[in-house]
């Protein structure tokens, strides 16, 4: 089953502190693509693996601070949740400057490092979006951001069959299966998904149309991962014109 999980960068000077915060993130439905303790190496794994978030200490050791290094990297707009055995207004003054999405101080309980992750996760997507602040997932960078048990996952675009209706709540179906709820209506969806390609075939659905499988429109159907999708009678011609261009 394809993996939706965010990536995080682990940026910490102090080894069993990397280890045990990357167990939590593990723990709590994160990918850690792997531990640092140095600047240097930091921005070496930013630039290659580009993580969705960093978890930073705010003063590691070698020639740069993890804040300088945060401003170092503020044009690649990835959220930074910083790490730091004190904390002082100047600091977090400090800190702001940078692409800074919380600031944690140690020790750090596994369900408060949860609540701070989804709590600064919502404000980066806000901040980079213009969507309600009460709205818990958004179309960003090409993927859907959707939050599910509390925990942010990305959805790529590219990965979706179709979207179906539940009153004002739409389901994702992705091409291998997995389904994700969010909180928009199906005409909000609409709005979102790039018309190229995707189409609303019915009241309740919106399909993928590279991901189709078969079509029928005499008895107005078409099949998605073997699931057989109605397609409304006025929609029948648009979908057949859309085909030809496909075709």
């Amino acid at each position: 089953m394809e993996s939706f999980k965010l990536d995080v960068l682990v940026v910490e000077d102090n080894l069993s502190f990397a280890l045990e915060l990357s167990m939590m993130l593990e723990d709590i439905g994160y990918n850690v693509i792997g531990h640092v303790d140095n600047a240097a190496e930091a921005l070496e794994l930013i630039l290659s693996k580009m993580p969705d978030i960093i978890l930073m200490d705010h003063d590691i050791k070698g020639e740069m601070t993890g804040i300088e290094l945060g401003n170092k990297i503020r044009h690649l707009d990835i959220p930074i949740l910083y790490i730091t055995s004190f904390g002082n207004e100047e600091h977090y003054e400090e800190a702001k400057k940078s692409n800074m999405i919380g600031y944690l101080v140690k020790p750090i309980q596994k369900y408060s490092l949860r609540s701070a992750l989804e709590l600064s996760m919502q404000n980066a997507l806000l901040r980079s979006s213009d969507k309600d602040e009460n709205e818990e997932q958004f179309l960003l960078k090409e993927h859907v951001f959707v939050k599910k048990k509390g925990v942010y996952h990305k959805v790529p675009i590219a990965s979706i069959a179709y979207v179906s209706s539940n009153d004002n709540y739409s389901e994702i179906t992705t091409d291998k299966g997995q389904t994700f709820v969010v909180r928009f209506p199906l005409s909000k969806m609409e709005e979102m998904l790039p018309s190229n390609d995707f189409m609303r075939i019915h009241r309740q659905y919106i399909i993928c149309m590279q991901k189709i499988e078969s079509v029928n429109l005499q008895d107005g159907v078409l099949m998605m991962l073997g699931k057989e999708i109605p397609i409304s009678r006025p929609n029948r011609k648009l979908l057949s014109e859309r085909l030809k261009m496909w075709s």
